[in-house]
């Protein structure tokens, strides 16, 4: 009868049995931070995306940006999501030009805590207003229940163009207090007339938005 070897198990030592253990949460702790930051940069550019947009949804002139697709039937659900999270009226693109201004025209960015100058062109035959909000989309709570200027509310200069100052103290002229609301949103809205604009004439509308300049801050 062939007679059978059996081999001694040999025990793993504790420290194989440590680098085991340890290998095996490494690889959990990896995989879990991977899962987290995956979600977490795909939430912050959703976010982004909705709050901002991009070349595919907005067109920039300046500081202003235009959502081209925003209150259309086929617009893209980001800029559904915009429109939707910011409580803005639901204003057809195709009937009006929304321009939406985060930061100054030298590109620093809108504060409460700084004083504005916004020099507006004449637009003939366009109704327009300007509002400024809180980066939550509200308007900013103030004693004037200042909170816009419309074609029909300013005061021109002669030539048609105008001047609106933001800041927290009162002035004479056109003002919109601000408050202490932190970082600020203005909103520039011209409505096409009845027979609507050409390209062209979008296009010259498009170059005669606001210049908004920062005067001093605090």
């Amino acid at each position: 009868m062939a007679s059978l070897e059996l081999k001694s198990y040999e025990r793993p030592s504790a420290l194989a049995l440590v680098r085991t253990v340890a290998a095996i949460i490494f690889r959990a702790v990896s995989l879990i931070a991977a899962v987290a930051l995956a979600t977490g940069v795909g939430v912050w550019s959703s976010r982004y995306m909705i709050s901002r947009g991009s070349p595919l949804s907005v067109d920039s002139y300046g500081p202003w940006q235009h959502w081209r697709g925003l209150g259309r039937e086929n617009a893209d659900p980001y800029s559904k999501a915009h429109l939707a999270s910011t409580g803005k009226l639901r204003i057809s693109a195709d009937s009006a030009g929304i321009f939406e201004a985060r930061t100054d025209s030298q590109g620093a960015r809108l504060h409460s805590s700084c004083n504005y100058k916004i020099d507006g062109a004449s637009l003939p035959g366009l109704w327009w207003s300007l509002s400024v909000f809180d980066s939550r989309g509200r308007l900013i709570r103030n004693d004037a229940d200042r909170y816009t200027f419309t074609a029909d509310t300013i005061a021109p200069n002669p030539n048609g163009s105008y001047v609106v100052t933001l800041g927290r103290d009162a002035r004479p002229g056109n003002w919109i207090p601000t408050g202490g609301a932190g970082r600020l949103v203005l909103v520039f809205t011209v409505l096409d007339p009845a027979n609507g604009l050409s390209d062209e004439q979008r296009v010259e509308r498009n170059k005669r938005l606001p210049v908004i300049t920062r005067e001093s801050c605090s």
